[in-house]
């Protein structure tokens, strides 16, 4: 992976999951998708979103700065592939298997079920793998000043 494809990946990741994860936790709140309280979703909300707005505001604010003629885009990636794509494809599967169980535990005639809690503590799992991951990567492939 260069340079180039690395900042493409990240920049459509986060772009994504923002729109789809804000999306969702505004629109379902309270239905059987997401058997969440409105006040639950909005804590989920305020959890994820901002550090997901914060990604993507650093990727296009590079963007709006970029030299496209800048040659370094075409260099090998310094960090591994896996490096880039597995934390925040990891974070984004723990929500959506805490949003399906939740789902699923939470339908009527299941003798067990999932708090809103326990949804909430794995969103904010979600954020802590990206913050100790992807922050790095976006501070390193979109820098503030392009030399």
């Amino acid at each position: 992976m260069n340079i180039d494809q690395a900042r493409r990946w990240l920049a459509i990741y986060f772009l994504l999951v923002t729109v789809i994860t804000g999306g969702f936790l505004l629109l379902f709140n309270g239905t059987t998708v997401l058997p969440l309280s409105a006040d639950d979703a909005s804590a989920c909300f305020q959890i994820i979103i901002p550090v997901l707005v914060g990604q993507v505001t650093v990727i296009f604010q590079w963007i709006a700065v970029a030299n496209k003629d800048d040659p370094t885009g075409k260099l090998e990636s310094p960090v591994p592939t896996w490096a880039i794509r597995l934390p925040a494809l990891m974070a984004i599967l723990i929500v959506v298997v805490a949003t399906v169980v939740l789902a699923y535990a939470n339908r009527p005639g299941v003798n067990w079920t999932v708090s809103p809690t326990t949804f909430k503590s794995a969103v904010t799992f979600a954020v802590t793998i990206l913050n100790a991951s992807t922050v790095f990567l976006v501070a390193r492939f979109f820098p503030s000043s392009n030399k």
